[in-house]
């Protein structure tokens, strides 16, 4: 331990000043005003200047990586905190596409939807959470419905405006605050605008229908009032549409897309859903595009099977191939939760509530 008068700005241990020999004065001012501005010089350049002769960055090719896009609310180093908190970081985006109102049964039969299934992980035991169609939206982007399946089947499907307070908050609250982003696209969405808050938001387009029940981030008014610019109108008649652009640029962490009722099979059959999908794929989000997205096709609900079981699948260049998946993995039950709940652990962050805090996160199916 130093001694005290061994902590001066510039000390000589006495064992290194030979017998006799002795300084000037003047010689010693000069050396010790020489010393003393050397030490100030560093101590003003900071550790970067400590420090860069020992440490070189290892320099990457970034060019050919697809890039996150942040929020401008958000910060790079919050990001990179939850990156560090991340349980299991496996994807960098994903996609989630939502189809209605199909049973599993009836879903994995369709061609398209079973040649889907055979290119990643396809779950066999996976059930949305409720009746209507309303509340699953919910839950997905919540992790709850606020108790609207109790309204029953007709009451349920109707919207609210949840006010903007610490009880109704969504994921896209966590993104943001981690320096994330997020986007929900709705498909034949009418232009005006934001909030589209009329309850009974209903257009109808010779391409299909669209209903702000699917669009579950409307529901939120802190959405509403501060993000309704991450809520894009697609025009699905359009080659070169709102998602096409993004999707060429780069998606954000989180996106949730609503195809119009023809697309997602309300209003029509599985058959068609399933070649919605197909060609979605094909021609809007083509695999080159895909690098580090992970893309989940879901439906809301079932048709009205006993047990809501529901077609789901994962896929993804961080996703095994369906013939090296252990089908004891794909036979665990999930839910809407646990997608909520997966997503959160890769982004590294908090649960919103107890429901996707306890859900089982999706595990078994990556490379």
């Amino acid at each position: 331990m130093l001694q005290k008068w061994q902590m001066s700005p510039i000390f000589v241990s006495p064992e290194f000043v030979r017998p006799g020999f002795v300084l000037r004065a003047a010689f010693a001012r000069r050396l010790f005003l020489a010393a003393s501005l050397a030490l100030s010089a560093v101590m003003c350049a900071g550790p970067k200047y400590v420090w860069a002769q020992a440490i070189t960055p290892v320099q990457s090719d970034q060019s050919q990586q697809p890039q996150i896009t942040k929020s401008p609310e958000g910060k790079k180093e919050e990001a990179e905190r939850a990156a560090e908190r991340a349980k299991a970081h496996h994807f960098d985006r994903v996609l989630i596409i939502v189809l209605e109102n199909v049973d599993y049964e009836r879903a994995i039969q369709d061609k398209d939807l079973a040649a889907l299934a055979q290119h990643g992980a396809s779950f066999t035991n996976f059930h949305a959470m409720f009746h209507p169609s309303y509340p699953n939206y919910l839950a997905m982007v919540a992790g709850t419905d606020f108790g609207i399946h109790r309204r029953g089947s007709f009451l349920g499907d109707k919207q609210l405006n949840f006010p903007n307070d610490a009880a109704h908050k969504t994921i896209a609250d966590r993104l943001i605050a981690s320096g994330l982003d997020f986007k929900q696209y709705a498909e034949e969405m009418p232009e005006g605008t934001c909030p589209w808050n009329i309850s009974t938001e209903h257009v109808s387009d010779k391409r299909g229908n669209y209903v702000r029940r699917h669009v579950p981030f409307l529901s939120f008014r802190e959405v509403q009032e501060k993000w309704c610019d991450r809520v894009i109108r697609v025009d699905s008649g359009k080659s070169d549409n709102f998602f096409v652009q993004d999707a060429k640029k780069g998606l954000v962490a989180y996106s949730l897309y609503t195809p119009n009722m023809n697309h997602d099979g309300h209003d029509t059959t599985a058959a068609v859903a399933g070649a919605w999908v197909k060609k979605f794929l094909d021609d809007s989000f083509p695999e080159k595009l895909r690098k580090g997205t992970l893309v989940i096709v879901t439906f809301d609900e079932s048709g009205g099977n006993a047990d809501n079981r529901i077609y789901t699948v994962f896929l993804g260049d961080m996703v095994k191939e369906a013939k090296e998946q252990d089908p004891n993995a794909l036979a665990k039950r999930y839910n809407h939760y646990s997608v909520l709940r997966t997503i959160e652990d890769s982004f590294g962050l908090e649960p919103l509530t107890a429901n996707d805090r306890d859900a089982a996160p999706i595990t078994d199916i990556w490379k």
